[in-house]
């Protein structure tokens, strides 16, 4: 089982790190959670916003063991509310594969046509001198695909079809292609006659599938993205291949695809049909992006042929869980500085002892300051929907950046917008790691502990890895002490260079130093934080003692 966690630093950029890559007891739910617990532990990994899996049902018990655990720990936000999300690309793939399904037999004669030019070197030869006769590329070569991957499928279809009038060539008049067809494997322990080769209806049938396939494919790669946030874009990708499967359904002009794009609906809908059973985090992601917020999410399901209410609806929720999120976040990581109300009853109680008016009046004051502040804090989401737009149609736009230099503007739901950014909207990159695995364990290392293999792993991730910073801005209070301290300090250091008289100072930058004794031998200093550091060189002997 593999680890793989997403955050962001303080500067905004997004970072995964491999935590964990282990082996599991059993494939049962329970089981994965506990593994999964355990690696979090070690970490001291106590507060978790996402996780996202895919649809195996015992990735369904492991979330609901972790929600339970981190419940028990008091960090479970919003009572797992928002906690479980599935992997878009796994259910891109149950979505494609039922397309196939209907075209399986189109596709098995181009794909044996593909497994004969790879079964060996001289077929691929015998290959390449057609290609070669029908004046294309010498080193011709079509990739061939894993069953089980879609994609995989998608771009051996893709090569097939550059290469259509070399196989459409060689059915005729290559022997050893046309004997190929003509044998006999074993599918599902039954000896068939092998499919192929393909026809001209199949060829035709599976153009038009490849060319329906080629948004789901695009859609792939972004979701599979690491290096750069995929949740703001999750909702519009949605959309458009919604639009694009509902669009295919209603063309008479192919009732093949019509039948592949009923399919693809039907599994379409089980996953992401519904508002109901879809994670609000996926609108969210689209929302808190400044050049789209509501209305994106209002023209969306317009498009969709959703009624008005409907739309006011769904708005109304996904406000309702933002400002859900934006309540949590303000409970836990503060805001808007606090009036200092102690210091204000000390003034209006000392001018309350001479005029009653005078007290009432100022405790008006201090109510109506705090109904102010109340009325703020609680309208950031509000505000941030009401500011003005980004233009949708600037390529120059980075949304990371926008929402890094507006964290002042918005303090909480920034911190909202940070984490909604990092979640990962599928599962490539721990699934990744195994392919770095298997070149770790290799024939010659077969026999490494699993212990090491996982400090392979993780420490080969980690080195590969961007630095990340988690540099925090000081507060205005942090600053006053800093400020203090090194007036207390040059003070300090003034006093001692009038004292010591004859004796050579030695002075360079450095942190902060705060004397804490003095003696006729040396100054001890203590380095907290700062800009300045001293050794006193007293009889030839330098003292330059200190403790971090």
């Amino acid at each position: 089982m593999v680890v793989t966690i997403h955050f962001m630093d303080s500067d905004w950029n997004l970072h995964k790190r491999i935590i964990s890559f282990t082996k599991i007891t059993s494939h049962k739910g329970i089981d994965i959670g506990k593994t999964l617990d355990a690696c979090l532990t070690d970490w001291g990994i106590h507060k978790v916003f996402t996780i996202t899996v895919d649809n195996a049902s015992a990735n369904d018990g492991a979330v609901e063991y972790m929600a339970q655990s981190l419940k028990a720990m008091n960090t479970l936000m919003l009572d797992g509310k928002y906690l479980h999300l599935r992997c878009a690309c796994h259910i891109l793939n149950l979505i494609v594969k039922d397309g196939l399904k209907e075209l399986s037999a189109s596709i098995e004669g181009i794909r044996n046509c593909v497994k004969f030019i790879h079964s060996s070197p001289a077929r691929l030869d015998k290959f390449r001198e057609f290609a070669i006769a029908c004046r294309m590329d010498k080193m011709a070569n079509v990739p061939m695909d894993v069953p089980t991957r879609w994609n995989a499928t998608y771009k051996m279809l893709e090569g097939a079809f550059k290469y259509r009038q070399v196989f459409e060539k060689m059915a005729y008049s290559c022997e050893v292609f046309q004997a190929y067809f003509l044998e006999e494997e074993k599918v599902k322990k039954v000896m068939v006659k092998r499919v192929g080769p393909p026809k001209d209806d199949d060829w035709e049938k599976a153009l038009a599938f490849v060319h329906f396939l080629k948004k789901f494919y695009d859609a792939t790669l972004k979701f599979s993205a690491t290096k750069t946030c995929t949740s703001p874009i999750i909702f519009l990708e949605l959309v458009a291949l919604q639009v694009q499967i509902e669009a295919k359904m209603k063309d008479p002009r192919n009732p093949t695809m019509q039948r592949v794009a009923s399919l693809m609906k039907l599994k379409f809908d089980k996953y992401w049909g519904s508002f109901d059973v879809v994670n609000k985090l996926i609108f969210l992601g689209n929302v808190l992006d400044p050049r789209m917020k509501l209305q994106m999410l209002q023209i969306s399901f317009g498009n969709l042929g959703g009624d008005a209410r409907k739309q006011d609806e769904i708005v109304k929720e996904v406000v309702k869980c933002l400002n859900e999120l934006y309540n949590e976040y303000k409970g836990v990581g503060g805001g808007v500085s606090q009036i200092d109300e102690d210091e204000i009853d000390d003034e209006v109680a000392q001018i309350g002892d001479d005029v009653d008016v005078t007290f009432q009046l100022m405790q008006q004051l201090v109510q109506k300051r705090k109904d102010e502040q109340s009325v703020e804090i609680s309208n950031e989401v509000d505000k941030y929907l009401t500011d003005p737009f980004e233009s949708p149609l600037s390529k120059q736009f980075n949304l990371l950046n926008w929402w890094k230099g507006n964290q002042t503007r918005y303090p909480i739901l920034s911190q909202v917008a940070k984490d909604i950014f990092a979640i990962p909207s599928s599962t490539v990159a721990s699934e990744n790691a195994f392919s770095l695995g298997k070149r770790i364990v290799d024939p010659f290392r077969s026999s490494l502990h699993p212990k090491m293999v996982e400090a392979l792993v993780c420490t080969s991730d980690w080195l590969r890895a961007d630095e990340f910073s988690f540099y925090k801005e000081p507060t205005d209070d942090e600053v006053e002490f800093y400020k203090e301290m090194e007036d207390m300090t040059t003070l300090a250091l003034d006093d001692i260079e009038c004292s010591l008289g004859s004796r050579m100072v030695l002075t360079h930058r450095a942190k902060v130093g705060v004397v804490i004794g003095i003696s006729s031998a040396s100054v001890q200093i203590l380095i907290c934080s700062g800009k300045r550091k001293r050794a006193i060189m007293d009889g030839g002997r330098a003292y330059d003692r200190w403790w971090h």
